[in-house]
């Protein structure tokens, strides 16, 4: 992004114009005075972080919780879980001007408990820390060039895992997918690769890699249970969802205990 000095008077159109034609929401949900655009109504219509709260919080919010949102793009959910009185949520992406624009978004919303990080979402799963009441992750495992880590380490992190992804089914629309078995802690499965087509484009908006991996569903359940989130709710499956088969499934460990 190049350097801009501006003399005109300070608003937020003027940040959201740094980024105009770039944007993947729809910041109108926010500002009725900012343009009205193709993008997705993340933060306000967009029923995931609700759905969320209804499996996995209390009482349909998120009070107390300390939350991990891998792959925030530009904090349209992280304003939802703030909404849902998440005590804090640290927010992971590897995209560097989708973390800018998160920033952006941060300050037009207020947003006074969300952290937004800028790396990778496997390292810092990878690296010590803390425990996190709840893992959200939506839109990234289907970007992840190898999914069944990702699983591993989120599991070792949370006991709780909400996740919205696409997964690969046999259809003739996903005929690019290459078949991969692979053997992980003694399971074998196949995962689907994808070369991706479109990294040179202004809004790529998938993963930090060259090439994904999808799953199957029957093998996400699985790899869910193996590492101990044997408690899986599939809330919604839409196997003719646009750009392929996608799920939305809660994940938790039967032992898990309350937030304190």
């Amino acid at each position: 992004m190049k350097r801009v000095f501006l003399t005109s008077t300070p608003s937020h159109r003027n940040a959201y114009d740094l980024f105009e034609g770039r944007w993947a929401s729809d910041l109108s949900e926010l500002v009725p005075d900012l343009p009205v655009g193709g993008g997705l109504p993340g933060f306000r219509a967009d029923p995931r972080p609700r759905q969320a709260a209804e499996t996995l919080g209390r009482e349909g919010r998120f009070d107390g919780y300390d939350i991990l949102e891998l792959g925030p793009l530009e904090g349209a959910h992280t304003c939802q879980l703030e909404a849902l009185g998440a005590n804090s949520i640290t927010a992971v992406e590897s995209n560097s001007e989708a973390f800018l624009k998160s920033l952006v978004v941060k300050n037009i919303a207020g947003l006074t408990r969300s952290t937004f990080l800028l790396g990778d979402v496997s390292r810092h799963l990878a690296a010590p820390g803390p425990r996190y009441d709840l893992i959200f992750a939506c839109g990234i495992l289907y970007h992840m060039f190898d999914p069944l880590e990702l699983i591993r380490l989120a599991a070792a992190r949370s006991d709780r895992l909400f996740l919205w992804t696409h997964y690969y089914a046999p259809q003739a629309r996903l005929r690019r997918h290459v078949p991969r078995p692979v053997e992980q802690d003694g399971m074998r499965l196949t995962l689907h690769e994808l070369t991706y087509r479109d990294r040179g484009l202004a809004t790529f908006w998938g993963g930090n890699q060259g090439k994904t991996r999808w799953m199957e569903l029957p093998d996400l359940i699985r790899v869910l249970a193996h590492h101990g989130l044997t408690e899986t709710t599939v809330i919604a499956d839409d196997p003719d969802f646009v750009n392929g088969p996608a799920v939305t499934l809660a994940a938790r460990r039967p032992s898990a205990p309350p937030p304190a």
